[in-house]
C-alpha cells in the first residue's frame, strides 16, 4: 500500500511539474504583433482595406511603448488580417485590441461580415470599443499625427470610457452591439468619431451616435440628441444642462451640472395599442448663472427647476419625434420594455413593431431638482441679463 501511494504521489508530482513548463498555446512576445486597434474601409474591387495599429516597445534610455500603422487588404476581413504577416513578419495578435473604427460605407453595407469575423475569431474579445467615422474614411482617425506617441486606439478607449462628464456619446462594445441586435424591440447604436481641427493639427473627437436598423447603418444623432437618447436609456451619469430662462423680466442662461438621473418607462393600453410614458428624475446643481444679482432663494430656484423641466421635456420629445419620423425604428427600447413586462401582448406587436413605433404616442414627464448652488450662494454683482 505504501508503494502504491508513493507511485501515485510521484505521478502527481510529475504531472504538476509538467504543467509548470507552460501552456498549450504559449507564444513568445517577440513572435507576435500586438494589435491595439483597427480601422476598416471599403477599397477598390470591393476589397476590405484595414488600417491596423500595432503596439511596439521603443528602445532608448527609457523603455516606451508606442505604435506603428500598417495597411492591408483582402477579399474578406480575415484575408486582409493574414495579409499583415507579409508586412510585419509576425502573426497579428488580437487579444489586446481595444478599438475598431468603421467607415460609413462599411457600417452600411458590411456590418454583418464585420461582426461575423469578430464573433468567430478565437483571439478577439467581446469588450472591443466600436466607433463609426463620421464624414471621413475610418483610416484617417488612426493616421492622424500623434505627437504624444501614445497608442491612439487605447486613447480612444479611454475617451469613450470618460464620456460620463459630457454625455454626448454612447458607449458600445462588441457584446452590446450583438446583444441589442438579437434582443426584441430595440436596435443597436454605436458612438461616432471624427477629427477636430486645432492650432496644432487634428485630434480625434468622440461625439454623436450612429443608428443601426439590424445590421444596416441608417444615420446619425448629433451630440445634443445623443444626450436626449441617453436620458431615455437611463444612461446619464453626468454632464450639463445649459438652457435659457426668464426671471424678473430678463432672459438669462444657466448651466446645471447633472449629479443623478433615473428614467423609468410606463405602458398604458388603449384597446391593443400601447402608449409609453417616460418618467425622468434628475438631480443637479447650479454651476453657472448669468444676470441675476442677489441671493439664490426659493423663488429663483423654483424658476430654474421649472425652466429646466420644460427645456428637457421639449428636447427629448423632439428627439423621439425625429427618430420616429425620419428613421422609423426603435433605438430607445420601448418595444423591449413591453417584451420584458408584458410578453403576451408583445407577441402580437412584434411582427409590425417598426410601423407601430413610428406612430407610437410617447409622453415625457421630467422632474429636475436643484440641490445646491455649488460654492456660492449669490450670483455675481453686475451681471448682464
Amino acid at each position: 500500500m505504501t508503494l502504491l501511494r508513493k507511485s501515485i504521489a510521484i505521478l502527481l508530482i510529475v504531472s504538476i511539474l509538467s504543467s509548470l513548463c507552460g501552456c498549450w498555446n504559449y507564444r513568445l512576445l517577440e513572435d507576435l504583433a500586438i494589435v491595439a486597434g483597427m480601422a476598416i474601409d471599403k477599397g477598390t474591387d470591393d476589397r476590405f482595406e484595414l488600417t491596423i495599429e500595432i503596439a511596439e516597445a521603443k528602445s532608448g534610455k527609457e523603455r516606451i511603448v508606442g505604435s506603428r500603422i500598417i495597411h492591408t487588404s483582402g477579399q474578406t476581413i480575415f484575408d486582409a488580417v493574414r495579409d499583415g504577416i507579409s508586412i510585419v513578419g509576425k502573426k497579428l495578435y488580437w487579444s489586446h485590441t481595444k478599438s475598431i473604427i468603421l467607415s460609413e460605407e462599411i457600417a452600411r453595407d458590411e456590418m454583418s461580415n464585420v461582426m461575423d469575423w469578430l464573433a468567430r475569431d478565437g483571439e478577439t474579445r467581446t469588450d472591443i470599443e466600436m466607433f463609426v467615422a463620421q464624414g471621413i474614411p475610418a483610416k484617417d482617425i488612426l493616421q492622424v499625427e500623434n505627437p504624444s506617441d501614445e497608442i491612439l486606439s487605447y486613447t480612444l478607449e479611454s475617451m469613450i470610457l470618460n464620456e460620463d462628464g459630457l454625455s454626448k456619446a454612447n458607449h458600445t462594445q462588441t457584446w452590446k452591439y450583438v446583444n441589442d441586435l438579437i434582443s426584441p424591440g430595440i436596435y443597436p447604436t454605436v458612438p461616432c468619431v471624427s477629427l477636430w481641427n486645432d492650432s496644432e493639427g487634428q485630434t480625434p473627437s468622440i461625439e454623436g451616435t450612429a443608428l443601426f436598423h439590424n445590421f444596416n447603418f441608417a444615420g446619425f444623432l448629433d451630440g445634443d440628441q445623443t444626450k436626449d437618447y441617453l436620458f431615455i436609456e437611463n444612461k446619464i451619469k453626468g454632464g450639463l444642462l445649459v438652457y435659457p430662462f426668464s426671471y424678473q423680466g430678463k432672459e438669462q442662461f444657466v448651466s446645471l451640472e447633472i449629479f443623478n438621473n433615473k428614467t423609468k418607462f410606463e405602458t398604458k393600453w388603449n384597446d391593443s395599442k400601447p402608449e409609453i410614458t417616460v418618467h425622468i428624475e434628475t438631480t443637479a446643481a447650479i454651476d453657472e448663472l448669468h444676470g441675476t444679482p442677489g441671493e439664490i432663494g426659493n423663488e429663483l430656484t423654483n424658476t430654474l427647476e421649472r425652466s429646466a423641466q420644460e427645456y428637457l421635456k421639449k428636447r427629448i420629445e423632439n428627439t423621439i419625434q425625429l427618430v420616429q419620423s425620419k428613421y422609423k425604428f426603435d433605438v430607445f427600447g420601448f418595444g423591449n420594455y413591453i417584451y420584458r413586462t408584458e410578453p403576451q401582448k408583445w407577441k402580437a406587436l412584434e411582427p409590425n413593431w417598426d410601423d407601430t413605433f413610428s406612430k407610437l404616442k410617447v409622453n415625457v414627464e421630467t422632474q429636475v431638482s436643484i440641490k445646491n448652488s455649488a460654492t456660492v450662494k449669490k450670483t455675481m454683482p453686475g451681471g448682464v441679463g
